[in-house]
């Protein structure tokens, strides 16, 4: 879909220079007295296809924009043609005439064509270089050829002769009217002549803006888009390139045809894909849809139509909610679009309650609490629309607002939000056994105290409720973090944990945010249930209150493991983080350790709260560390292994698994993996440690020692195939070969192949040897026979670029019975950092749902750092890439127990109810449909 390098553009430029014949780009014109100027690049020109010395046409495209003199087509090539469909009574072409130019000649309607010359003994650019003789009224055809000869005087010869064209004018057009519709005039609801793009779209901008029509273009490979309009009769305009479709066309749900947008020469583009009969002017609903072949994509749609006024009127909010004397602009939009800016008349149905004025500016009067409605009306028409008005004096020094949960929002945004419209209503739609999350916008204009924030029961009317127990509401508290990757950006306040609930105080000019967690019951009675927010303080009078609605679906929410969750635990920071250790780091990580306090009952109650959780996101993925530093300690705190290595003085290798057998069985009591169900998975890293690295204590002179030993060479593979087989025989003593995998991080392909074949020389008596697992950047059909010895491979979203090879990845990984996961680190956007939306967690799990993969895998579930209610930036890394949930405050805790609680974040809520929403989605007893529409 993109075009010419710059080796590509250098060429193209001296072969312009060398002169030859174009037409041009830009949106069809009318003007009254001087006729239609049609560019070059309009869908009504069609070129034979090849590059200007094969046959074809070249164009030159040099800034863009609507001026037909701006782009260029030549052919340099005797036979080439140009077929050209107009509408009217006069054909004009404009071009260059220039010392080396050739002749063509043109055909009307397919009568006798006639010749002409493009030499001029001096260059002359965007003349008129052909005109037609009067014609009929009505549509025609014009055929352009290039001519094999030329003016005797022409200097050109071999491939240097050629003709150029740069637009048309048709003159005497008695076509209905049209309207363009760029790609970039979208809509997300049923608005008419604009575009609804459905599925993974990019576009947006090109890197070579004028070879669109209006700079820009839309593609997808698994999307589709449709309109609604009202019209006689459409154009698809697109380019056709080698990696294009053949699309699927349908009008008001009938296929009536299909447009092949495939080449096998270079792209072309603002080509006609498709123009449809002619039908009633009446609504339709125009969908495009890909049918086969790689992507879709759309340049501009053209409809043809006759004069239609303003029909709707649409305003920029329904409902307004103001405190005594504020006030509140509105927006209006109307329908079609096109149409010139209508004359808007202003009312207020209640005056005495609210005013309106020429210019839309609503303001509060009422001194009490009320409503009316303020309605907007086209001069002279019936059409019009009314926005609510809602006036309560509490709404003084405290604005609460529903806000949008998958958005991140912070002090910084504190007059973005207090301009924006105050919103009072929820809706949401749950199955059984569901739990819905919503986010509260709380401003303050003033000092405010013990503001505390409830909710009632949700009722449907019918003697069915959802208990208010089952509503959590908590403030999200602000931790310091700098807003870049690598310590880099400004340090800010940024509202990523969700603390606790009860009285809050707020500061003047501060944004606060509040979290609402909605849990529903799975033995809850269908149907419509309706709850009171409640917001009160010192300084309110009376309280606020919003409204939520609950539409509670007779489904039954999934288990969340039909998309496998793998997030790797960090028990040594954990440990590390309560004990205060790190906190005078060298060279910005902490060296610091306990040994005696690791794998206590201690430990694991520190811990205990923070597993259950992962274990209810639907996480049975055990992470175990088999050397030292598996990661060369790019983590704050360090990293230890859980087996200790000895070499014994006679060169025998010999392992301690005290370490690893505790967090084993505590990870099995907390129901993260049943070795005896096959429930989980224990993931050993690494076998290609960074640096290929092991630390081990060496017998012979009384201390320890870092060797390298990688996988391939004889030491190497000596070391870990006597790790390997007396690992295979305490796993198989303790019940655990079977979830057993030896991992790996991404590395080189041959350091991980070298891994494999150690790994597959190790077996017991059956042949067996240990599964397999790697993160890894190798998706191509051509690593396959590598790829198919790795059980558990998981891809970084970053290396995927074509949807199609990872789609065939999985497909062929699922029918060998392995597993293929998305994972996503530093670096990686959309992605979990606290300095970005939580909503991209959300889109994360879904994203896998597309992918095709068994899951999502994230390297770090708790990997904290020192100070994890203060500042939490690090060195490494985007700030929150190390952790989905936080711990309790070090001050918190109780140390006669050592039982840690724990806080999650909107991040994580937001990776959970992905979880949630693609098991509903991948559960086969619902039509797809429904839930599309319903969740």
């Amino acid at each position: 879909m993109k075009a010419f390098n710059k080796l590509a553009k250098l060429f193209l430029s001296v072969s312009c220079f060398m002169s030859l014949i174009t037409i041009d780009q830009a949106i069809a014109t009318k003007a009254a007295d001087d006729g239609e100027i049609v560019d070059d690049n309009d869908a009504r020109f069609v070129y034979s296809s090849g590059n200007s010395n094969a046959g074809g046409w070249d164009y030159w495209p040099t800034t863009g924009g609507s001026d037909p003199g701006e782009t260029e087509h030549w052919s340099n090539s005797a036979g080439a043609t140009i077929d050209i469909t107009f509408n009217g009574t006069k054909l004009e072409l404009y071009g260059k005439l220039d010392p080396s130019h050739a002749m063509f000649s043109v055909a009307i309607d397919g009568g006798t064509a006639t010749e002409h010359d493009a030499y001029a003994s001096s260059r002359q650019d965007r003349v008129k270089v052909y005109e037609s003789a009067e014609l009929a009224p009505g549509d025609h055809s014009a055929k352009v050829t290039v001519l094999g000869k030329r003016n005797a005087n022409s200097t050109g010869s071999g491939t240097t002769y050629g003709v150029q064209f740069v637009y048309a004018k048709v003159y005497g057009s008695s076509d209905t009217g049209f309207t363009v519709i760029e790609d970039m005039k979208t809509t997300e609801t049923d608005e008419m002549f604009k575009v609804k793009y459905t599925g993974t779209w990019g576009g947006g901008e090109s890197y070579y803006p004028s070879y669109f029509h209006d700079g820009y273009e839309h593609y997808s490979s698994n999307g589709y888009y449709e309109m609604r309009f009202i019209g006689t009769k459409f154009q698809i305009i697109g380019s056709k390139n080698s990696n294009h479709g053949v699309y699927k066309i349908s009008v008001d749900g009938v296929e009536v045809g299909e447009a092949d947008a495939t080449t096998t020469g270079d792209a072309q583009h603002q080509q006609v894909l498709y123009e449809s009969d002619e039908f009633d002017h009446s609504v339709h609903t125009l969908k495009v849809e890909l049918k086969s072949g790689s992507n879709i994509q759309l340049d501009y749609l053209k409809i043809y139509h006759e004069d239609l006024p303003i029909s709707r009127l649409f305003a920029s909010v329904q409902e307004v909610n103001l405190g005594i004397n504020q006030t509140k602009s509105v927006t209006l939009d109307y329908e079609p679009w096109f149409n010139e800016e209508p004359e808007i008349e202003w009312s207020s149905n209640d005056p005495a309650i609210a005013t309106v004025n020429a210019d839309g500016l609503i303001q509060a009067v009422s001194k009490t609490k009320a409503s009316t409605q303020v309605v907007a009306s086209v001069k002279g028409t019936n059409v019009s629309t009314s926005i609510d008005v809602n006036v309560d004096p509490a709404i003084k020094d405290l604005i609460v607002s529903v806000g949008n949960e998958k958005l991140l929002e912070t002090q910084r945004d504190f007059d973005t939000l207090m301009a924006a419209n105050i919103v009072r209503n929820w809706n949401g739609v749950a199955w059984k056994g569901d739990e819905l999350n919503s986010k509260l916008n709380i401003l303050a204009k003033a000092d405010v105290h013990s503001v505390n924030i409830t909710a009632s029961d949700f009722t449907d009317g019918s003697g069915n409720k959802i208990d208010a127990s089952n509503v959590e509401i908590k403030w999200l508290k602000n931790v310091k973090a700098n807003d870049g990757r690598n310590m880099a950006g400004t340090v800010l306040d940024f509202p990523d944990v969700i603390h606790k609930g009860g009285a809050h105080d707020v500061t003047n000019g501060s944004a606060n945010f509040a979290w609402v967690n909605i849990q529903v019951p799975e033995n809850t009675v269908p149907g419509t249930y309706t709850a009171k927010i409640t917001v009160t303080a010192d300084e309110l009078t009376n309280p606020i209150e919003l409204t939520y609605e609950l539409e509670v679906l007779d489904l039954v929410q999934p288990e969340l493991e039909k998309t496998e969750l793998q997030i790797w635990q960090h028990p040594f920071a954990v440990a590390n983080y309560y004990l205060g250790l790190g906190s005078n780091p060298s060279g910005g990580i902490s060296n610091d350790v306990n040994n005696d306090f690791y794998f206590t009952e201690n430990h694991f109650n520190l811990m205990r709260s923070s597993i259950e959780e992962y274990v209810s996101a639907g996480g049975h993925d055990v992470v175990a560390n088999i050397v030292e530093e598996a990661w060369g300690h790019q983590s704050y705190y360090s990293d230890p292994s859980m087996v200790k290595w000895t070499k014994k003085s006679n060169g025998t290798w010999e392992f301690d698994y005290d370490w690893y057998d505790k967090w084993i069985n505590f990870m099995i009591e907390s129901g993260v993996i049943d070795p005896d169900k096959g429930i989980g998975k224990i993931k050993c890293f690494s076998i290609v440690p960074w640096s290929n690295q092991i630390t081990y204590y060496n017998e012979a002179t009384g201390a320890n020692k870092t060797e390298t030993l990688k996988a391939g060479t004889t030491a190497g593979d000596a070391a870990w195939s006597a790790f390997l087989t007396d690992f295979m025989r305490h796993s198989k003593e303790k019940g655990w070969f079977d979830i057993t995998y030896i991992s790996m991080d991404e590395r080189a392909l041959a350091d991980l192949q070298a891994a494999v074949t150690v790994i597959e020389s190790v077996t017991d008596s059956e042949g067996n040897h240990f599964k397999i697992s790697s993160a890894l950047n190798y998706a191509a059909p051509e690593h396959y026979d590598f790829t198919d010895k790795v059980d558990d491979i998981s891809i970084n979203q970053g290396n995927i670029t074509n949807k199609a090879q990872m789609n065939a990845l999985t497909a062929h990984r699922d029918e060998l019975g392995l597993t293929t996961t998305l994972y996503s680190c530093t670096g990686d956007y959309p992605t979990n950092f606290l300095i970005s939306d939580p909503g991209d967690n959300y889109w994360k799990i879904w994203y896998t749902m597309t992918l095709g993969t068994t899951g999502y895998m994230r390297w770090a579930w708790d990997n904290y750092v020192y100070d994890m209610h203060g500042d939490v930036s690090y060195r490494y890394w985007e700030p929150g890439d190390g952790w989905y949930v936080y711990p309790q405050e070090r001050s918190e805790l109780d140390t006669s127990t050592y039982r840690a609680e724990i806080y999650t974040t909107p991040r994580y809520e937001m990776l959970k109810q992905g979880m949630r929403d693609v098991a509903k989605a991948k559960n086969n007893e619902i039509d797809e449909i429904t839930y599309i529409l319903k969740a």
